[in-house]
């Protein structure tokens, strides 16, 4: 019986077997898909004289145009086990609605052995269609004129009218009071993208009309990586009545002068010793040109790994909850921000802000304001422990925190851009010495936040909040005072009767 049991086993498993089982993609080339272009997709395992399936799933991207998704089959030819070719022809291309980029996956697929299944293997990819020059310019060439004054101009820049046949084109004049400048570009460098979208041509830079602002990828020769600017359109500015900031400001003043806030400020400075300064100090500016500087580290995830790694090493070293407790603080106030910027990148996290205060995050949402003092408490509690291992977390969480809340500088990889990123990095060294608060009040206001960033993905909070910054000033100005000024902070022993 055990026999005839071992031998049905063997006979299914061997009736399962497909050589399909090891299908893998490895490269799909070329980027840029024209008319009569053919698509090369490397890997192994592909199946001579079985039809491939082909599909492209993802979303579209084009000039001016709503993003769209789309499930696309096409047919692909076995040249052999390690080569898939797809020709492209002129009514794909059309039927994307001419110019695009595609992002999304490209799925191989092939009918299995037993015909009752089909076995694939995907790939992520990104692929940029390009219509012949005659069709582009029959379609377009009646508006060109008006496209570049509404677009590239409302920028501030203007693009070069000279098409490489590659990604980017160059910028030839920036408006100096336009929000270009005002975010480090300058003429020479290159845009490359704008709302998902590759550009090859001043005709490309026409942003998202679904969208209330817009991203544009910018490099410079001689600067390492690419470079997310924030563009909110001119339609969805909101207004500002001087007189009505000034009446908030001076409400917020009110607000946090009078606030139970100001029970948490410290009723004695911390001490510390001067070379635990310097050497925070060193750090910082360390931690601020790699951040600037390697686009590798310019994820969030990436510094919530290494901030995970120094809180680890601090409470092993202190044998104390401190670290943890810090860093659990610190990453709902970064998934805070995250939620309300949209993106877990710091590069565009920075982008989404501008250089004017009233734009950092500390001051734009409700969300982001009350994760602010939750990681400035979280800040604190390390920055009080006088320890190397202390400055190794609070070094890197000050540079992070710095880039979350009080984002908006010109373009990264600048000796500029590194100087005031380690100035507000110090800068929340210092406040966060300020503010003590207990756990179970910063862990409640890191919640807060969260839950408010998680309302904001259907809300807009900052439409139902239009003076907010100005109120959010006004209070962190009062909050600042009460700090600094010693007899108004509250003492330190009881008074006596």
């Amino acid at each position: 019986m055990r026999f005839v049991v071992c031998c049905l086993l063997l006979l299914t498993a061997c009736s399962g077997y497909d050589d399909l089982q090891l299908l893998e993609l490895e490269s799909i080339e070329p980027p840029q898909i024209e008319p009569g272009t053919t698509l090369r997709i490397h890997g192994r395992g592909f199946a001579l004289g079985r039809p491939a399936i082909v599909e492209l799933r993802g979303s579209v991207h084009r000039p001016g145009t709503s993003v769209s998704r789309i499930e696309v089959g096409l047919e692909g030819l076995v040249r052999s086990e390690s080569l898939i070719e797809v020709p492209i022809g002129a009514e794909l291309i059309d039927a994307l609605g001419g110019r695009a980029t595609f992002d999304g996956e490209l799925r191989v697929a092939f009918l299995a052995a037993d015909r009752q299944r089909h076995v694939f293997a995907s790939e992520p990819v990104r692929l940029d269609f390009l219509p012949d020059t005659t069709t582009q310019l029959r379609s377009e060439g009646m508006h060109e004129e008006q496209s570049e004054l509404a677009q590239a101009e409302g920028f501030g820049l203007q693009l070069s009218k000279e098409e490489l046949g590659t990604v980017g084109v160059r910028v030839s004049r920036v408006d100096p009071g336009g929000l270009a400048a005002r975010q480090g570009v300058e003429p020479g460098d290159t845009v490359l993208g704008l709302d998902g979208v590759s550009v090859y041509g001043w005709r490309d830079f026409a942003p998202d009309p679904s969208r209330t602002e817009s991203t544009v990828l910018v490099s410079r020769e001689g600067l390492r990586g690419v470079h997310a600017l924030r563009w909110p359109h001119e339609a969805t500015e909101r207004a500002r009545d001087p007189l009505s900031m000034a009446i908030f400001v001076l409400l917020g003043l009110l607000l946090g002068w009078c606030s139970p806030a100001a029970l948490c400020l410290r009723a004695h400075h911390v001490r510390t010793a001067a070379p635990v300064w310097l050497m925070r100090a060193s750090l910082v500016a360390a931690f601020s040109a790699l951040m600037l500087c390697l686009p590798a580290l310019q994820w969030t995830t990436m510094w919530i790994l290494a901030l995970g790694t120094f809180a680890a090493l601090f409470a092993l070293a202190t044998r104390e909850r401190t670290g943890t407790t810090s860093f659990a603080l610190a990453v709902g106030s970064t998934l805070t921000v995250m939620l309300v910027a949209r993106t877990a990148s710091v590069t565009e996290i920075i982008a989404a802000q501008g250089p004017e205060i009233l734009r950092w995050f500390v001051f734009q949402s409700p969300a982001s304001s009350i994760a602010f003092v939750a990681y400035l408490v979280s800040l604190g509690a390390v920055c009080a422990r006088p320890r190397v291992s202390a400055s190794l977390y609070a070094a890197p969480a000050a540079v992070l925190g710095a880039a979350l809340f009080l984002g908006g500088w010109p373009l990264a990889g600048s000796l500029v851009g590194m100087a005031i990123l380690s100035a507000k990095a110090a800068a929340l060294l210092v406040a966060a010495h300020a503010l003590e608060m207990p756990t179970r009040i910063s862990a409640g206001l890191s919640a807060a936040g969260l839950a408010l960033g998680v309302v904001g993905l259907s809300v807009d909070l900052g439409a139902l909040f239009p003076q907010w910054s100005a109120l959010a000033v006004g209070a962190f100005c009062a909050l600042g005072a009460r700090a600094i000024a010693p007899p108004l902070r509250r003492s330190a022993e009881p008074i006596p009767a």
